[in-house]
């Protein structure tokens, strides 16, 4: 029995004496890390990574540059990265800024503990050296002499590429040039100006990505967020959630196997292409060649990849189940998810491992490449392919042509026999028996057959044409385990899965056309459009051997009734495309069904009824013969199909260890219990004579279910520490699936906080934003990335129970999640400059679940994105834009946080809305002051007026159809500061009087706010309000009567109150009125009379306040609707007036 495997992993140690084991065609680097499983011995390997670095970030004397404008300072790391005098902690890795040796030309530098160059950018650093104290004289002296103050090099993220530290040229003179840290390089000649860029160090060795990954990575990422979803969803029923559940993630492998597939082909035939048009220009570059090998050897990774993760499903993940039946998935009750494989019935992984082993191991051997090519081809087409010899034709052929012409190697000396004895080995017998069909002598019995029946069969027919009769219902009735290789069964593991909602739509459409009536009963679906396949389909159903239907190779699936539903399908679906209709022996064939799930006692029960039946027509009987007579490898093949293997079969070196295993499996033991497979693949390997590579001690180690080898050989060996980003994430996503599966328990360390699939997703995650850095696609890297380590960073709320606590009182609940996750993130986010509101937006998406359950990390990473998206449109003077994002940030810290982590002031985006707001509000009542004067024929800048109530009007819509903060701003002091100085501007050029006074009244009157007495107005702005307060009240006194009785004042007695206290506020400040002679300033004459004006015209004012009081009879308000001293009678405003001055 298997049980589940486990792992450890060790960082650190001193990595410039490790082993470097590198997969051909990626990077390398020095992380160790060992797993145990119990299939297998404990081993380790040395691989690299980019999980950790360290560097020289600069001289001991560096000093923290700037932050990258996409942050702002208060988000730390998130922000830019600071260049450390000591060493640090970064995300969960070791950051130092160690010095350099160099000494002139050799530059001879240290390596740090990755191996990589302390120097990595190949010049000399003399300037580390001085300060390091390491110097020599001649250094000094040259320092001397190049420049004398520090030399210093700035550090910052670039915030075009998340992966990109970014380095300032040193000051001094760089090969002849001067230069003073900038990047303008002035030799002697003042007019010759050269721009040199910034040295860029990366953080991550990432290797890019092709189209062809990249499309794969999203499709992968795509799948992981549709099996999210529809979990969730499962967990409202909860009868069936444990099915749902274990088909999800068996599901979801498919995905990523069926993701790999299409990579593959689509790279396969990339690199075929390439190929071809190198070899029809025959003076194709080197560089161009060295670029085909990499890409080779990476479709090799890629390749063994996909063969890890296809074994890996059939042995370690959950078996598919009938959706309906939530007990199918769990019947074995084994640990994990749905039970282990490996403790099933027997026979239970035979037609998958059969599957697998012809896809993945029989390369070069397998059907599809020995029919494809073009010489097995020309010898099928031959008169007498049963005698055709491959070297006879190439005395006709050029060099390069006899190149191309493979033999098949086998026991025979004619490749006919030898191919056929291969499709025979691997169980493709369809294809074993239209390859005998070529043969001179089946046709020629065709021939005698077909005028034997147009003869009312009179006569006998030959002794061959009977072995051939015989010969083809053998093949094409044989139910071996994992199909005999017709185009109607599922090949490879995927077509079932991938092809099924497919197939059921078009019968659905196909019967809906049928039903209205519609011409041609056999049109239908989306193949009407579809050109007309020429020849015709032969009946899947047609009985050959009494008991034992064609179909009877389905029972060894694990839903055999689901799989003989999607054959019938794909049957019907090429007789609609060759427009035909189905033989009555198949339309009666489908009223026998088979049952629903794997039954082992039904499948060997057919399996044996056939091999008897075998036994007695061929031996027993004799009716081959005369066929074994004239060709004698027909024999040995009867003897494979019957369980016996002849010596000269058995003995041929050529054979491979997996067509051994594959023989055993299809025809000796095909209810092999699933266990023991391991066991019989390494007794298939040690027959086979060769030695146990490194990738077949893999293959045995996953079949004995060790689920920890799996991922060690993922990371190790094929590209999951390369730093490229599909192998990476395939090895992330692989060990989750098997952790969800219950496959792996991770040993902790109880004093650690190191876990194994943390380290894998970050490791992932990184790869993915170097690889597109480097290809200058970073917004497809970040996301990406982001969507990979989102599912991982919300954290958990665990209730706390009060008697834990030390003093007995309830506790709140308390967040559990992993910070390094949420750090990985905010730093991605943080690192890129978006170069769309799009973007950002699908950012702030992906991260608004993690923030909403309390991510305080995340959060301020994206207020951090919103505060560079609002520069970037205040830097183009779309103040509405500029705003939206401002209010985006405050709506992320304010609203999307929990209220235990919510802020409501104090960060980047609410500083700067308030500082947008009260300068737009100081601008226009700035402009407006200037533009409004005591005498009619004086008036200012209107272009300069009109400016700024463009931008108010702008920041304050943009306000207003904000649905989400428009409330949360009604108490804002400075969104009302500018609402209300907007509606001064407007309201004075309508020369609505009362309007205007109520706004400046609104300004300037004193309210509590948080403990504290203050104006919406600044005091910067109280004489600008004045200023205009005056005019409106000249304007209203020249509009007025001589007669004080019945005349008007907007402000009434409580407006001239509060314009009165400020004025005498403004009169101490400028030193008209002061409480000491000793701080007494003497303003010029000129203010004075300004003063004195401004003093006569509110007293005047007050005046008419006073007169107008109680003629309300005339229809007119008497106060302001907001004034409160409606409250209080006239001598009491008086007594107010009259009170002590502020």
């Amino acid at each position: 029995m298997a049980s589940s495997g486990n792992f450890n992993f060790a960082f650190g140690g001193d990595a410039t004496s490790s082993s470097h084991n590198s997969a051909p065609g990626r990077t390398a680097s020095g992380f160790e890390f060992s797993f145990r499983g119990s299939g297998g011995n404990a081993s380790s390997t040395t691989a690299t990574t980019t999980g950790g670095f360290s560097f020289a970030a600069a001289p001991s004397s560096a000093v923290p540059p700037a932050a990258a404008p996409a942050a702002p300072a208060s988000t730390g790391f998130g922000g830019g990265f600071t260049a450390m005098t000591a060493p640090g902690s970064w995300s969960g890795f070791s950051v130092a800024t160690t010095s350099v040796e160099s000494s002139g030309a050799n530059n001879n530098s240290k390596t740090n503990a990755f191996g990589f160059s302390q120097n990595p950018f190949g010049r000399s650093n003399d300037a580390a050296a001085i300060a390091d104290g390491t110097a020599t004289d001649e250094d000094n002296q040259k320092s001397n002499d190049d420049i004398s103050t520090p030399k210093i090099r700035a550090l910052a993220w670039d915030p075009t590429g998340p992966a990109a530290l970014s380095l300032a040229p040193l000051p001094g003179k760089v090969d002849g040039f001067e230069t003073n840290g900038n990047n303008n390089i002035k030799d002697n000649d003042e007019s010759n100006t050269t721009t040199i860029g910034l040295d860029v160090f990366l953080s991550h060795d990432g290797t890019g990505s092709t189209p062809e990954e990249t499309e794969c990575l999203l499709r992968i990422l795509d799948a992981r967020e549709e099996w999210l979803q529809s979990f969730d969803s499962s967990r409202n029923n909860i009868d069936n959630v444990d099915s749902a559940n274990a088909n999800g993630i068996t599901e979801l492998s498919m995905e990523y196997r069926a993701a790999l597939c299409n990579c593959l082909v689509s790279l396969q035939q990339k690199l075929s292409k390439n190929g071809f048009e190198s070899d029809e220009n025959d003076n194709g570059k080197e560089d161009d060649h060295e670029d085909d090998e990499e890409e080779a050897n990476n479709i090799e990774l890629l390749q063994l990849a996909y063969a890890v993760s296809h074994l890996t499903e059939i042995v370690l993940l959950p078996p598919l189940s009938d959706p309906g039946n939530a007990t199918a998935s769990s019947s074995r009750g084994t640990p994990g998810i749905g039970g282990n494989r490996l403790d099933g019935p027997p026979g239970a992984l035979t037609a998958d491992t059969v599957r697998y082993l012809r896809l993945h191991h029989t390369k070069g051997m397998g059907v599809g490449d020995l029919l494809e090519l073009p010489h097995v081809l020309d010898m099928l087409e031959s008169g007498q392919p049963e005698y055709y010899q491959f070297d006879k034709q190439r005395h006709s052929m050029s060099d390069a042509d006899q190149e191309a012409v493979m033999d098949i190697p086998g026991p025979y000396g004619y490749p006919y026999w030898n191919l056929l004895l291969h499709l025979i080995r691997q169980g493709e017998l369809e294809q074993a028996w239209a390859v005998l069909s070529r043969s001179s002598a089946c046709r020629r019995a065709e021939e005698e057959a077909a005028a034997y029946y147009a003869g009312g069969r009179s006569g006998n027919m030959s002794p061959e044409g009977d072995g051939f009769a015989a010969l083809r219902g053998i093949l094409l009735s044989a139910p071996l385990a994992g199909g005999r290789g017709d185009q109607y069964c599922d090949s490879s593991g995927l077509d079932d899965y991938l092809e099924g909602d497919e197939l059921e739509r078009e019968e659905d459409e196909a019967t809906a056309r049928e039903t209205r009536g519609a011409s041609g009963a056999n049109r239908g679906g989306s193949v009407d459009d579809m050109e007309e396949e020429e020849g015709s389909v032969e009946g899947i159903n047609q009985l050959f051997m009494e008991g034992v239907p064609r179909k009877a190779y389905l029972l060894w699936e694990s839903l055999p009734r689901r799989s003989d539903r999607l054959r019938t399908l794909r049957y019907r679906r090429a007789l609609r495309r060759h427009r035909q209709s189905a033989v009555e022996e198949d339309k009666d064939s489908e009223a026998v069904l088979l049952p629903e799930t794997f039954q082992p006692r039904a499948a060997m029960n057919a399996f044996r009824r056939w091999q008897d039946m075998v036994k007695e027509y061929v031996f027993s009987a004799g009716m081959m013969s005369d066929l074994f007579r004239r060709f004698r490898p027909l024999e040995d093949m009867m003897q494979i199909i019957v369980g016996n293997v002849s010596s000269a079969v058995a003995k041929d070196p050529t054979m491979t260890w997996s067509e051994r295993l594959l023989m055993e499996l299809l025809y000796v033991r095909p209810d092999i219990m699933p266990e023991d497979i391991a066991i019989r693949a390494h007794v298939a390997m040690k027959a086979a004579g060769s030695d146990q590579g490194a990738f077949e001690e893999i293959v045995l180690g996953i079949m004995s279910g060790s689920a920890g080898q799996v991922v060690e050989v993922m990371f190790s060996l094929l590209g999951g520490a390369s730093g490229a980003a599909l192998p990476a994430t395939v090895t992330s996503l692989l060990c989750n699936l098997l952790a969800d599966a219950g496959c792996l328990s991770f040993e902790r360390d109880s004093s650690s906080s190191f876990n194994a699939q943390t380290e894998l997703l970050l490791i992932a995650a990184e790869s993915i934003l170097s690889s597109f850095a480097v290809q200058e696609e970073s917004n497809i890297g970040v996301r990406s990335a982001i969507r990979l380590l989102m599912p991982h960073a919300p954290p958990n709320r665990i209730k706390v129970d009060a008697s834990n606590g030390d003093d007995g009182e309830s506790s709140p609940d308390e967040v559990f999640y992993e910070p390094r996750i949420s750090s990985m993130i905010s730093e991605a986010i943080s690192h890129h400059l978006p170069r769309s509101d799009a973007e950002a937006r699908d950012l702030l998406k992906l991260c608004e679940e993690a923030i909403r359950l309390g991510s305080v990390r995340i959060a301020e990473a994206c207020e951090s994105m919103t505060f560079s998206r609002a520069m970037y449109h205040g830097s183009k003077a779309n103040w509405g834009r500029q705003v939206h994002w401002l209010l985006r940030g405050m709506e992320v810290q304010s609203c999307w946080l929990p209220s235990e982590f919510s802020r409501t002031v104090g960060f980047a985006s609410h500083r700067h809305f308030d500082a947008v707001c009260e300068n737009a509000a100081n601008s226009l009542i700035s402009t407006l002051a200037l533009n409004t004067s005591l005498a009619d024929d004086e008036r200012g800048d209107g272009d300069a007026l009109a400016v700024a109530l463009k931008v108010a009007t702008d920041v304050v819509d943009t306000v207003l159809r904000d649905d989400v903060m428009a409330s949360v701003l009604k108490g804002h002091i400075q969104a009302n500061l500018l609402k209300h100085a907007l509606d001064i501007a407007e309201e004075s050029l309508k020369g609505n009087n009362p309007a205007v006074a109520e706004n400046i009244i609104h300004c300037l009157k004193e309210r509590k706010f948080d403990d504290a007495i203050i104006t919406l107005a600044s005091p910067s702005q109280y004489l600008e309000l004045l200023h205009i307060s005056s005019a409106l009240l000249v304007r209203e006194e020249k509009s007025e009567s001589m007669q004080l009785e019945g005349s008007e004042c907007a402000f009434g007695v409580d407006g001239m109150n509060v314009l009165m206290s400020r004025l005498t506020q403004v009169l101490s400040w400028d030193g008209v009125m002061c409480s000491h002679p000793l701080l007494s300033k003497k303003p010029s004459l000129e203010r004075e009379n300004y003063y004195g004006a401004l003093r006569l015209t509110f007293c005047k004012g007050l005046t008419r306040a006073y007169s107008s009081f109680g003629y309300s009879a005339r229809g007119r308000p008497k106060f302001s609707a907001t004034c409160v001293a409606q409250n209080f009678s006239l001598e009491e405003q008086v007594d107010l007036m009259l009170g002590p001055c502020i």
